[in-house]
């Protein structure tokens, strides 16, 4: 250091009297106890195995300008070992030969390690050359450890530690959690951080962000915890047609293997389903632990639902097919010995059906209905769509007096919240005009009637003449006259 500075600042002793000659001596043996001290104790660096760790090269000896200057990393203090990694004017960038370390070179040529692995944790040596000066700086890395946090159930405690091996520099910890969607979470200053209740706010990448003499490390741990993901705040909306199917979701919040869970004292699982009709619970799908974890279908179950195989943390019910039928609410179940998780899930179905049935005739009324299967909530609209319609209709009930030819088509039904459509129902309505064959029987069984109205009129009317007639016999009076008259009677 101190050629290259006399090599920079060409002062000539002569110059100077011998006050200041004092003076600039002090100044260099100054400089050179410090740059011995600094020789003498390494640079503290800390790394996590895996992690990255970044040994900064002193750029105040040789300026990045200065192109003529070579750059040597050594791994260990013996003088014999071959360069790990080193820069020269000439050839540029090499490694040694049978280097394992995974080192590269920044654009000022420090050294990054990454990842870092055991044998990594050494003495580092960094020797600089510009001309004939030649200026070596060593480092050292120091572990910083997070003990491994196996699966925690949710509710149960947690702790994490950050430990730090002990070098020359006093580090501060701060621990950083995981940014999770609606969890607001505060950094903590301590180096071992306890937690009563876990949730699922908790679970994934914390960090121990270590700064120490003006640099910093991190070492990061995944902390899984167990728990179904939230159930969706707002119902399932779907439509009723013969081929759409519904998947009613659920999972768990981490991505945890299934053995982990073994571990951790699963029992089972299960599908359960109330409908809105009759709020009778009904069992669909059981969970099957084993080599292949699965949904098996319950006995007595619709064959319309389907098991499947389950590879990861996703737990849907799948495929279901749509119908009025599956109205209701669904429950997830995931049983553990020391607790059980549940997820819920309600589905609604949006119907719309005739008063006609889908072929109608020109002057019938038809009533269309568009329904959840009960009054929906204020907050929900429904939108009536057709091409003859010149406005939307929002009421679920529309009626049609008299249909005509333009009444014929597709009609929509919308189910709409805040502005945003949730599922739709479409009716095809087909107006047909009364065929003359129709008239004709109408005409026909109309004289018919009139017909047999008549008929019966006239038998009414015989039988009241011939009972008028008879009731008038039965009134005849005879007499015997005494003056002489031929033998007999006779009316009188």
């Amino acid at each position: 250091m101190i050629k290259y500075f006399a090599h920079k600042i060409t002062i000539h002793p002569l110059w100077l009297c011998s006050e200041d000659r004092m003076m600039f001596s002090w100044i260099l043996i100054s400089l050179l106890v410090r740059f011995l001290k600094a020789q003498e104790s390494p640079i503290v660096v800390y790394a996590q195995i895996g992690g990255t760790a970044i040994l900064p090269r002193d750029v105040s000896v040789i300026p990045n300008k200065e192109s003529s200057f070579y750059v040597n990393w050594y791994c260990g203090l013996d003088q014999t070992n071959q360069p790990t990694i080193s820069k020269n004017p000439q050839s540029g960038i090499q490694k040694g030969k049978d280097v394992k370390t995974h080192a590269s070179l920044l654009s000022d040529f420090s050294l990054q390690i990454s990842p870092v692995q055991d044998f990594d944790f050494e003495v580092w040596r960094c020797e600089q050359h510009v001309l004939t000066s030649k200026f070596t700086k060593t480092y050292k890395l120091y572990h910083v450890t997070i003990p491994k946090v196996p699966a925690v159930m949710f509710g149960d405690p947690l702790s994490l530690e950050c430990k730090l091996d002990d070098s020359s520099v006093k580090p501060s910890v701060t621990w950083i959690p995981p940014e999770n969607s609606d969890c607001h979470q505060n950094k903590l200053y301590k180096k071992t951080i306890s937690i009563k209740d876990v949730s699922r706010c908790h679970s994934g990448v914390w960090t121990c962000k270590v700064k120490y003499d003006g640099r910093e490390a991190e070492a990061t741990t995944t902390v899984s915890v167990i728990d179904l993901s939230p159930s969706p705040p707002d119902p399932i909306y779907t439509s009723a047609s013969p081929s759409s199917t519904v998947n009613i979701p659920c999972s768990l919040s981490s991505n945890i293997p299934w053995s982990v869970l073994n571990e951790t004292g699963l029992r089972g699982g299960s599908w359960n389903f109330t409908p809105l009709s009759d709020q009778k619970q009904q069992s669909l799908l059981s969970l099957s632990i084993g080599p292949v974890v699965r949904w098996d279908i319950t006995p007595d179950t619709d064959s319309k639902v389907q098991g499947r195989e389950l590879k990861d943390q996703d737990l849907s019910f799948n495929n279901l097919p749509v119908s009025e039928k599956i109205r209701g609410e669904y429950n997830c179940y995931l049983k553990f010995y020391s607790k059980t998780l549940r997820s819920k899930v309600k589905v609604e179905v949006l119907q719309v059906s005739s008063s006609g049935g889908p072929r109608v005739y020109v002057g019938q009324r038809v009533n269309l209905t568009c329904t959840l299967g009960h009054p929906h909530a204020p907050d929900l609209e429904v939108k009536w769509k057709c091409r003859s319609c010149s406005s939307l209709h929002s009421s679920p009930f529309l009626s049609i007096p008299e249909v005509t030819m333009e009444h014929s088509g597709q009609w929509t039904c919308e189910l709409w919240k805040n502005e945003k459509r949730l599922t739709y129902a479409v009716l095809s309505l087909k107006i047909e005009k009364a065929p003359v064959d129709i008239w004709l029987c109408v005409a026909i069984s109309s004289g018919v009637v009139v017909f047999i109205l008549l008929l019966v009129i006239a038998i009414i009317g015989i039988r009241r003449h011939k009972q008028i007639m008879m009731y008038r016999r039965r009134k005849t009076r005879f007499c015997c006259c005494k003056t002489p008259q031929p033998q007999g009677f006779y009316k009188t």
